[in-house]
């Protein structure tokens, strides 16, 4: 603010700069008690109609200066005193002035008119008097930095007096933006002669009733906060359906995206949209996320089924049928069956299915001997995986499917026999055979099982007696998911692979997880559409991504390559955060743990947006950094909530206010919690981001 940040020509001029804090305050009245955590203050009806009004929760000023020179006059304390009003307070009279002021009352009201018709002035101003009860936050006093005069903040207060020596101020308009705002800037930029990048979040809000607030012009106070708090650190977005999360979160991906571009530095951004609103542009205001990348390449949406003629738009499912991605799709269907402790899905999801390396071998024939022998039961157990997506119903194949494996010359002419064409022969020395087809691969393994079945049952017929079904009973990763493929000891495993078929793709080509990283790296604002598939595919397909990009930031952090600062947002949290891990997982197998304890060392920030504090590992509350907190619905909420900073101070209020926008707000600069009317998320954010960008303006 233009006053406050010219507080060194206060100074100059021998006055003290804490006096601009008072410059256009309105005194309210006195402290007639203090101690170090509260203040009791003293005032009375008429000043508080001429103030505009007390809200609770309001701030107040205390200072020990001399009535009607506040701001010329030496202050006799050299500090001032910030209060937030937390409701009111008995005087030592209070039972006397209770009995006139109910005389008074039963007066009025038997002589039908107003109570001050019928008592006497000096009557009247006794039973006008009141008092509120303050929390005392902090200190302001005078400070240098860099040779600079400083308005410095602690967070007590250094010593209490018993004699009555403050008096009581609501601040200004400006000053108030100034102390919801503060510090606009922190020694450490004053010393780097850095200037912050704030941005206007919203105005200050005290209370849901807001007739007296404007009446005063006092409800348009703006509120600023550095868009650097919200970079490389943990925020939470906290609220009922409807309160505007999604709009605090549009708001803040917005800043970043701006502050990234003005500063030139690559900040990649990834959104966990559950339902489509930041993938898609809002119907009602015309604007969205997206627009941020019209005309470049700073935007890309992964969702299903992609527009092909929409530029900023892939494919987020992936081609279970790719053998190159099998280690990836393998993954993802270990990770469906964790839960699942039957033996034969143990005997599944154990299977031996990756490729050996030769080099864990030892050199020479035997060593050779062994890597085939392990390598011939990989292929065989991957034929039967294929095998079982087929019948599974994933549609399609890949356009270079092709299985290898090793079928006896006299199995394989009984299998011709029956299927004709159905393999081809590769090499007829070593007996290599080839699919080129799911559907192939599921024939053959058809045709298998039922001659293992024979041999169990030990009705072989006379035209199979020379096929060997020994060589594929005895391959452990065959029959392994033979049994799966089968289903006759029970079709759980294979009905919860069906689940993952939302996000099998014949057409699409490639790890996610690598082009997701590739974009943050080169500081794309990535959106992943998550509105289409089952829960649990949509929890599986996260949690890998973030397992996958904090592996690839420790491997450069490792490398001492420079960090990739990346912010994940991830909107209706409690759908994606595991409430039956909660405080229970480790850090190793928790992906949104190990981002709370681990990434910022990596410079990997989270946004997470949730109507359930209780959802949230109390290991990630404890490591977050910022907190925006709207209407809460719930004493089991606000009461988690109030274990952090002095929200329980706002816990009545946050159940009771339904006030969509309206949020308490502690940020990582802040230093104490400012209520708030965040700002709603419009076109002229977008623009403004892309000028920043370089881009051309867009129409809604």
């Amino acid at each position: 603010m233009s006053r406050l940040s010219g507080i060194a020509g206060a100074a100059t001029a021998g006055g003290s700069p804490l006096t601009a804090l008072l410059d256009g305050a309105k005194r309210l009245g006195g402290i007639y008690h203090l101690d170090y955590d509260k203040a009791i203050v003293i005032s009375d009806d008429f000043v508080k109609r001429e103030a505009g009004g007390i809200p609770r929760n309001g701030f107040l000023l205390a200072a020990a200066t001399v009535p009607t020179k506040e701001t010329n006059a030496p202050l006799d304390e050299d500090e001032v005193i910030l209060l937030r009003v937390r409701g009111t307070a008995a005087l030592p009279n209070e039972s006397e002035l209770i009995a006139t002021r109910l005389a008074a009352m039963r007066t009025a009201d038997v002589r039908d008119q107003r109570p001050e018709a019928v008592i006497d002035n000096l009557t009247s101003s006794q039973i006008e008097m009141s008092a509120f009860d303050c929390a005392v936050l902090g200190t302001f006093y005078a400070d240098t930095v860099a040779r600079q005069p400083y308005v410095q903040w602690g967070a007590d207060i250094d010593n209490v007096y018993s004699g009555a020596r403050y008096f009581v101020y609501l601040p200004s308009a400006e000053v108030l933006s100034f102390l919801a705002s503060y510090p606009d800037k922190t020694p450490e930029e004053i010393e780097k002669k850095e200037e912050p990048d704030l941005i206007e979040i919203g105005v200050v809000r005290f209370a849901s009733t807001r007739r007296r607030a404007v009446a005063a012009k006092m409800d348009n106070v703006p509120v600023k906060v550095r868009v650097t708090d919200f970079i490389s650190r943990k925020t939470a977005v906290l609220g009922m359906t409807r309160v505007g999360k999604s709009n605090t979160n549009k708001s803040l991906c917005t800043a970043v995206f701006e502050h990234a571009a003005r500063t030139g530095k690559d900040i990649g951004q990834l959104i966990f949209d559950p339902q489509g609103e930041y993938a898609n542009v809002n119907e009602q205001d015309k604007t969205g996320l997206r627009l941020l990348g019209i005309g470049s390449d700073r935007v890309r949406i992964y969702k299903m089924k992609p527009d092909p003629n929409d530029a900023q738009e892939f494919p987020l499912a992936v081609n279970f049928y790719d053998t190159n991605e099998f280690p990836m799709v393998w993954e993802m269907l270990g990770d469906s069956l964790a839960d699942m402790s039957a033996s034969y899905a143990n005997a599944f999801k154990t299977a031996r299915l990756l490729e050996p390396d030769r080099d864990d071998y030892p050199v020479g024939p035997a060593g050779d001997r062994e890597y085939y022998d392990v390598l011939c039961d990989v292929q065989r157990g991957k034929l039967a995986f294929y095998a079982l997506l087929a019948k599974a119903s994933y549609p399609g194949s890949s356009p270079d499917f092709t299985l290898r494996f090793k079928m006896d010359k006299a199995t394989r002419a009984a299998l011709e026999g029956d299927r004709p064409g159905i393999i081809e022969l590769v090499n007829p020395n070593s007996g290599v055979c080839a699919v080129h087809s799911p559907a192939a691969a599921k024939t053959v393994v058809t045709w298998l099982s039922e001659r293992i079945a024979e041999v169990v049952s030990d009705t072989v017929p006379p035209e199979y007696q020379r096929v060997n079904a020994a060589t594929w009973q005895s391959c452990d990763p065959f029959m392994a998911v033979l049994a799966v493929f089968d289903a006759k000891v029970g079709g759980a495993v294979i009905n919860r692979i069906r689940t993952l078929v939302d996000f099998h793709d014949p057409a699409s080509r490639g790890d996610l997880a690598d082009k997701v990283w590739d974009d943050l790296v080169a500081g794309r604002l990535v959106i992943i559409d998550l509105s289409v598939g089952s829960d649990r595919v949509t929890t599986i397909l996260s949690e890998r991504l973030v397992f996958r990009l904090i592996d690839r930031a420790n491997q450069r952090f490792r490398a001492n390559l420079p960090n990739v600062p990346i912010q994940i947002v991830v909107e209706e949290a409690h759908n994606l955060f595991d409430r039956n891990k909660a405080g229970k997982s480790t850090v190793k197998d928790d992906p949104w743990v190990r981002l709370a304890k681990e990434a910022a060392k990596y410079e990997m920030g989270l946004v997470y947006a949730t109507q359930e504090v209780t959802s949230v590992d109390k290991r990630i509350l404890s490591n977050t950094s910022n907190w925006i907190v709207a209407h809460l619905n719930s004493d089991n909420e606000t009461r988690e909530l109030s274990h952090y900073y002095d929200f329980a101070v706002f816990a009545e209020g946050l159940r009771k206010v339904e006030d969509r926008g309206y949020a308490r707000m502690k940020t990582f600069s802040g230093k104490y919690i400012v209520p708030v009317q965040i700002a709603k998320f419009d076109h002229a954010m977008i623009n403004r981001a892309r000028e920043a960008a370089g881009l051309s303006p867009i129409n809604p």
